[in-house]
């Protein structure tokens, strides 16, 4: 599976935030998630404000957060291991996110509302739960290529993705090493002989630590790198966990976000949203 990262506009992008895996949700008819985090003071930064500890910056949002019903969209889903039933999920979700906002944005989630993200609203989906236990779930304008889809593994468009590496220690290693010395250094033991396992830093890729175990990156115009549909026209904005003490069992959570500077607000609470989710996974 392709991994996943996150979209935005400046070298600040590093300071973006969220990853991903989950348990399904139960079967009310609205869900209620906990609040976002709002955007950095940096331009084209994404910063916590209350996901993860740690300095963080003003909110320069220009709305107020505030809770609004967000419609759920379940997405076709590939299965490795064909599942012994499928959860009725929720139509609705309560999401805080910024109230000029609210219209413009979705939660999209596969069958088995093992994963969410935030995505603009009206797009095409696509999710992917792998026989390993991997999964990768992908939002998309309509009549672009499938990002999650083999056959488009170059797709630089528009695009969210998350994606998480469960148990696959190969996975878990390729998302991991380029941003994460403690997993690079675990790699070259586990992979001893084979540094092609342990791949290092991209070039022009830029990162920064925002918590523990939580690293943003920011893959800018034309530099292919750990995000989802880098390489591109667009930055790709992105979040990416390791947790040393659980990695072997939980494996990485990331997400990419990857569309023009313009919708870099929707860019900042998507990827806000991930790291509450799933930062400490």
């Amino acid at each position: 599976m392709r991994r996943s990262l996150i979209t935005s506009m400046g070298l600040g992008v590093v300071a973006l935030l969220l990853a991903a895996c989950g348990s399904s949700r139960g079967t009310p008819t609205t869900t209620t998630r906990a609040p976002t985090p709002t955007t950095s003071s940096t331009p084209g930064a994404v910063t916590p404000t209350n996901a993860v500890s740690g300095p963080t910056s003003p909110s320069s949002a220009s709305a107020p957060v505030g809770w609004a019903q967000l419609s759920q969209v379940v997405c076709p889903t590939t299965y490795g291991i064909p599942p012994t039933g499928t959860p009725s999920l929720p139509p609705t979700v309560a999401e805080s996110i910024p109230s000029d906002l609210a219209g413009q944005v979705a939660v999209y989630t596969d069958a088995q509302g093992q994963m969410q993200i935030l995505a603009p609203t009206g797009w095409s989906c696509s999710a992917a739960i792998g026989a390993d236990g991997t999964s990768e779930l992908a939002a998309y304008p309509h009549g672009q290529p499938d990002p999650t889809s083999s056959s488009t593994a170059s797709d630089t468009g528009e695009q969210v993705v998350g994606g998480q590496t469960s148990a696959c220690a190969s996975c878990l290693y390729e998302q991991t090493t380029p941003l994460f010395t403690a997993a690079a250094s675990q790699c070259a033991v586990d992979y001893a002989g084979t540094p092609v396992a342990c791949p290092g830093p991209y070039a022009g890729e830029s990162s920064e630590s925002i918590g523990a175990g939580i690293v943003g990156f920011l893959d800018p115009p034309g530099v292919k790198g750990s995000g989802a549909g880098s390489g591109g026209v667009y930055p790709a904005n992105g979040v990416v966990t390791y947790h040393p003490a659980t990695a072997a069992r939980n494996g990485s959570y990331i997400e990419t976000c990857t569309l023009p500077g313009s919708q870099h607000a929707l860019c900042t609470t998507a990827l806000d949203d991930f790291v509450v989710l799933y930062g400490t996974r």
